[in-house]
């Protein structure tokens, strides 16, 4: 297992919140959830971080690190425009705020997030993968959205 890559554990209020990164290379045969914390510094191959408004600080934090050359994607659901936040970010990372909304038109918690997941993935790791690839999803990210990014990434629950 490369030690470059994890899943760390955040304690929560009431429970442990994990965040899951998954990640590919050329040289596994399939994706592999890790359990050591990322390498940031040096990510190679397109980068997915995901996660709710509540991640914004560690997805910030995340960024701080990414080398310069680091490109991808970071998603954050947010419920209200109060909730968005600038985020620095190499030139090669675009930030995408998806906001829930409010009353008719609103969205169910983890349903804007995992769309855009769900889409990022069919893309970039499934349809024709780049050498290497690595999916963060953040501690607050709803469980139904990361058994779904396991599903199309091909990890084992």
């Amino acid at each position: 297992m490369d030690p470059g890559y994890g899943l760390r554990m955040t304690p929560g209020p009431l429970t442990t919140k994990v965040s899951l990164t998954y990640t590919m290379s050329m040289s596994m045969n399939s994706a592999c959830e890790h359990l050591e914390d990322p390498d940031w510094e040096n990510i190679e191959g397109a980068v997915l971080i995901a996660g709710e408004a509540a991640d914004a600080v560690t997805i910030a934090g995340i960024c701080a690190r990414l080398p310069w050359d680091a490109h991808g994607v970071i998603l954050l659901e947010a419920a209200a425009r109060i909730q968005i936040r600038h985020i620095d970010v190499p030139e090669g990372i675009s930030v995408r705020w998806l906001l829930r909304g409010d009353g008719i038109g609103q969205h169910t918690k983890g349903e804007r997030l995992g769309n855009a997941v769900y889409a990022w993935c069919v893309e970039w790791a499934c349809a024709e993968p780049p050498a290497q690839w690595t999916v963060w999803l953040g501690p607050h990210t709803p469980p139904r959205v990361a058994r779904m990014a396991r599903s199309l990434l091909g990890v084992a629950n």
